[in-house]
């Protein structure tokens, strides 16, 4: 009997067995021995700190399924599933809801079920960092079809009875679990949470009491870019009175592959009363859709299992950011450089006489600092950079960029409204350009920046002094000179932050307005080229590339803008968009009339995005007039007739 998977389905339901035990879900968390309180930033947060949802930026999915405990000696077939969902609200700061499903089961004998809905935010302000979380849950468990439910044992022989512990099938509690998780500055977390708070009672035979003990877990966790460490403590009231506690550690390291997405490993190890160890890993993929995850556990002690606990896990990204062919992604960032005033990357590593292991900390450290760099934090920036610098003082590259980057992050430690302000926006574009050793370049926009504030002291003692440093001279402007359009200036600023920020579409706005007005802005027309390739839109970005390189006088940089004609030219071929040659038509009839203006194809396309622009914001009469101007000058021009024929239509 005592092999029997009978025996142990009683052993499980006996007072004895602490039920809805913490067994985990997904299986990232498990391969890091579930030390994951104080990380909590996925769609599984809804089990290990509900907290966790107010991070999220994009609705996820999950799902799971583990065996646990194979080999076990009684062949008991022990499972558990989740399916879940995380969603945040509408608004950035109103936080995220969440539902679930969890399940763990011994064959078809018995089976435990947990509802939940849980909800997580951010408290006290931003800067803070606090996030405080919550899950209601609905559980119940239940027995399977057992001849011994209406036929109890005696102990001697079959009573003919009904057994009063398994005539119960099921019972039904009501849960709740809360949580918080601290982000402190740079990139520590700490996480609290408190599993089983109203300690249900799921007692199968009526009369008696068994209740869930309340379940406390404290973790913290350092985060870099592409690794974390974690440990976290658990402790709960025993079933004899006393304390059970585990102590887990763990650790987790991605590896970005730029066109096929990351691979991540990780491996951890937990301690704890009665006896209990267990050593775990885990290996993912993820792309930004799409995870797959995988965990193994082996204990080794408390339960004797030949062949451990196997996890498998799935889960999916919705949202704004979009799957896109990686080799488009690589020409992407290619005119990105482009536009920061860059022709190859910020730094190139040697390594010299560093191991695989520092020179991969090496490169993390510098690519922490290029994203500092690229969100106004300059200061935070030059610490990473001083840690490099630390590491490998003989890379002289990173010497000249520490050098640079100390002399702005001394004056201007950050610009933290880069993204809204005009100013602060043409001044960073400026200083991105400098740390690319891109001296004219960060000259001529710096003082491009402190034409919108002329009375700007702070900017114009920085720009001295990086004249002074450079041996490079503002633009002078005379009384003789053309009045500079600060409007433009501030809208090309605008468009210049939205390509390097991903906001394409506002970009190509803000890009529009200004060859609108002044068709000759070479700049505008690498913004154009750059968010319609970012938009799959590769005719426009054709015609924009085309009439960048027309107003280019560089020779280094028309080699670059030809080599993104290319690339746009290579897209097109592979999005097998190219039209095929037009059919010969019959020469045309000598029209009698004087022949009108014609419009540069770039002046079309414009003039026709201007149109179509206005349609989209259903300004119906503003894009007929536009098409109809098109079309007095050019007649024959096809999509200005499909698009003012229906237009027309409308508006009937």
């Amino acid at each position: 009997m005592r092999n029997s998977p009978l025996w142990l389905l009683l052993v499980l339901a006996g007072p004895a067995r602490a039920a809805y035990d913490d067994l985990g879900v997904g299986a990232r968390a498990p391969g890091m021995s579930d030390a994951f309180v104080a990380v909590a930033d996925d769609v599984y947060s809804v089990y290990y700190n509900p907290a966790g949802l107010g991070v999220l930026e994009r609705p996820q999915f999950g799902t799971s399924y583990t065996k646990l405990h194979l080999g076990l000696t009684d062949k008991s077939d022990l499972a558990s599933q989740f399916v879940g969902y995380a969603h945040p609200l509408p608004g950035g700061r109103r936080g995220a809801i969440g539902a679930s499903w969890s399940s763990f089961s011994l064959g078809s004998l018995y089976r435990e079920q947990a509802l939940g809905l849980s909800y997580g935010r951010g408290v006290g302000g931003a800067e803070l960092g606090l996030h405080a979380g919550g899950t209601l849950k609905y559980l119940h468990s239940g027995l399977g079809d057992l001849p011994e439910a209406s036929n109890a044992f005696s102990g001697i022989a079959l009573s003919g009875q009904a057994d009063p512990a398994l005539a119960r099938r099921g019972q039904s509690a009501l849960d709740a679990d809360v949580g918080l998780l601290w982000r402190l500055a740079r990139q520590y977390s700490v996480g609290l949470q408190a599993m089983h708070v109203p300690q249900p009672n799921v007692a199968f035979q009526a009369g008696q009491t068994d209740r869930l003990p309340l379940l406390l877990k404290t973790g913290f966790a350092y985060r870099s870019l592409l690794s974390s460490l974690v440990a976290q403590v658990d402790t709960q009231r025993a079933p004899d009175g006393g304390r059970d506690g585990r102590f887990s550690v763990g650790a987790e390291r991605w590896f970005p592959r730029l066109l096929v997405g990351e691979f991540g490993a990780r491996g951890g190890f937990a301690v704890g009363t009665r006896e209990r160890r267990e050593a775990t890993a885990g290996l993912s993929y993820r792309t930004r859709r799409l995870g797959v995850d995988y965990a193994f556990g082996m204990p080794l002690g408390g339960v004797e299992t030949a062949a451990g606990s196997h996890r498998v896990a799935v889960s999916f990204r919705f949202g704004s950011s979009t799957e896109s062919d990686e080799s488009v992604e690589l020409v992407l960032e290619a005119m990105r450089h482009l536009k920061r005033g860059e022709s190859a990357p910020l730094v190139r590593i040697l390594g010299r006489g560093l191991s695989v292991g520092q020179k991969a900390a090496l490169e993390e450290l510098l690519a922490e600092g290029r994203a500092l760099e690229q969100q106004g934090r300059y200061l935070e920036a030059l610490d990473k950079l001083s840690a490099a610098l630390s590491m490998a003082p003989a890379e002289k590259e990173v010497l000249a960029k520490y050098g640079r980057l100390n002399y702005i992050a001394q004056q201007i430690p950050v610009l933290a409204e880069h993204k809204t302000d005009p100013l602060q926006a043409a001044m960073h574009q400026g200083l991105l350009a400098y740390l690319a050793g891109k001296d004219d370049l960060a000259v001529s926009r710096l003082a491009a920046a402190l034409r919108l504030k002329p009375g700007y002291k702070e900017l114009d003692v920085f720009l001295a002094g990086l004249e002074g440093l450079t041996g490079r001279r503002r633009p002078t402007v005379t009384l003789a000179a053309k009045p500079r359009n600060y409007r433009l200036e501030a809208a090309l600023t605008r468009a210049d932050t939205a390509v390097q920020e991903g906001r394409y579409r506002e970009a190509v706005e803000l890009s529009l307005s200004v060859v609108g007005e002044d068709d000759g802005n070479g700049a505008a027309w690498q913004n154009l080229g750059t968010a319609y390739f970012a938009l799959k839109d590769y005719e426009r970005s054709l015609a924009a590339w085309r009439r960048a390189l027309a107003l280019e006088t560089s020779g280094p940089l028309k080699r670059e803008l030809r080599g993104y004609i290319a690339s746009v030219e290579r897209a097109m071929r592979s999005a097998d968009v190219v039209k095929a040659p037009p059919k010969p038509v019959p020469a045309p009839v000598p029209d009698p009339r004087p022949e009108r203006p014609r419009l540069a194809p770039e002046a079309a396309r414009a003039l026709l995005d201007q149109a179509l622009d206005h349609y989209t914001r259903r300004d119906l009469a503003e894009a007929r007039r536009l098409l109809r101007r098109l079309l007095d000058a050019e007649p024959e021009h096809a999509e200005a007739r499909k698009a003012l024929r229906r237009i027309e239509e409308e508006l009937r």
